[in-house]
């Protein structure tokens, strides 16, 4: 059953708080141009070091042994990551050896999801119309007691895991003649499955195996040797499930700089450093690729990123004009339009500007190119008004 919530907002109390959000508003916008500068800079640097180091990056056949005449160098290197080291979880009697042991822990808890649908009215109110509904989830996050409960029914969160998500990886982990450093150990990945062996025991009460996962029934039922429901087919709220996965010796490739038996990250002239571990057999020329395609998609995430800190920014400043003018409704969503285009044309040519002024700091041509771009934008704007 929803539960539903109706509220109604005056038109002086939306005024108050869209002029209070006027200089989140203008800090947001101003946020947008900083971004967007630091994050051209950051494309050129690292499209830079990625050709520099493809350059300068010597393929060595085999890892079996360590060549003294590569110590300093740039290398790739493909083989298999191997490890002694038996990791080990206690609470659950689970153990193997790996490079990677995880457990992930989900709890069945109440989840409160709810909808908002708003009604301007004459005068410039808002009629605010919540509904909130509810259902039982697993979820890996501790999730809040629902604020608004179904009437008569405990929807109470416990608040807490009892038990928690967690990874261990090995100390020790040897790729060919080398030893690989904590931070490509932890880029290792390619994670499957535990396999339980058939005699295991789980020293937590009542706690039962069904396929990959273990599922332990909540204290309050652990704790009551007359309780014997089953956990899996009856499951309540505070019931965990955990599933293990791990990362065994497998083929990688790897991009690093040589010194000694070990591996350290290349420094390019640009500043930025080059290292690539992937999981699998690659040849260098598809590790770099995929680091440029990787680099292209980030720069195009943070540009949207800086366009909409822009846009939304200059959404909240020019909001008190909507809303003022809602004291007619229909008046309000006029204007709000209004608003919303102006905003996002004048983020998307404050966007395209200081895009264009950062390349003029890395790449002119392109640099310049952008600037016009930006300035037909601007043209189009003018000769919009000079039309009014």
């Amino acid at each position: 059953m929803a539960v539903t919530e109706t509220t109604t907002v005056s038109w002086g109390s939306r005024l108050g708080g869209s002029l209070k959000g006027v200089l989140v508003g203008l800090a947001m916008f101003v946020a947008g141009f900083p971004v967007l500068f630091w994050n051209e800079g950051n494309y050129v640097k690292t499209a830079k070091a990625l050709d520099e180091g493809e350059n300068a990056c010597v393929s060595v056949e085999s890892n079996a042994a360590i060549d003294a005449a590569n110590d300093g160098s740039l290398v790739h290197m493909t083989g298999k990551a191997t490890t002694g080291d038996v990791l080990s979880d206690a609470q659950f009697a689970v153990s193997a050896t790996a490079i990677r042991l995880s457990r992930k822990v989900e709890m069945y808890q109440w989840d409160e999801d709810s909808h908002t649908t708003e009604k301007k009215n004459v005068g410039g109110s808002v009629t605010k119309t919540t509904t909130y509904t509810h259902k039982l989830v697993w979820s890996s996050s501790v999730l809040d007691t629902p604020s608004h409960p179904e009437p008569g029914s405990d929807m109470t969160n416990p608040g807490a895991m009892e038990f928690e998500s967690g990874d261990q990886f090995a100390e020790n982990v040897a790729f060919g003649a080398f030893r690989l450093s904590p931070d490509q150990i932890r880029s290792i990945d390619d994670a499957r499955p535990y396999v339980f062996p058939t005699n295991w025991v789980c020293p937590v009460a009542k706690a039962v195996r069904n396929g990959e996962y273990v599922y332990v029934p909540n204290a309050a039922t652990r704790n009551n040797d007359l309780n014997r429901r089953d956990v899996v087919a009856e499951p309540r709220v505070g019931d965990m499930r955990i599933k293990f996965s791990v990362v065994t010796p497998h083929e990688v490739s790897l991009i690093a700089r040589q010194r000694g038996d070990t591996f350290v990250p290349y420094v390019a002239k640009s500043g930025k450093k080059v290292q690539m571990l992937s999981d699998g057999v690659k040849d260098a020329a598809e590790m770099f690729a995929d680091a440029r395609s990787g680099n292209s998609m980030l720069t195009w995430l943070l540009r949207l990123g800086g366009f909409l800190l822009m846009f939304l920014g200059l959404s909240t400043i020019l909001k008190p004009l909507s809303v003022f003018a809602d004291v007619l409704p229909i008046l309000g969503d006029i204007v709000g339009i209004g608003t919303g285009i102006v905003a996002g044309l004048v983020a998307l040519v404050c966007s395209l500007a200081t895009i264009a002024i950062a390349w003029l700091f890395y790449r002119p041509l392109i640099g310049i190119a952008l600037l016009v771009v930006a300035g037909f934008f601007v043209w189009k704007l003018r000769q919009k008004k000079s039309k009014k």
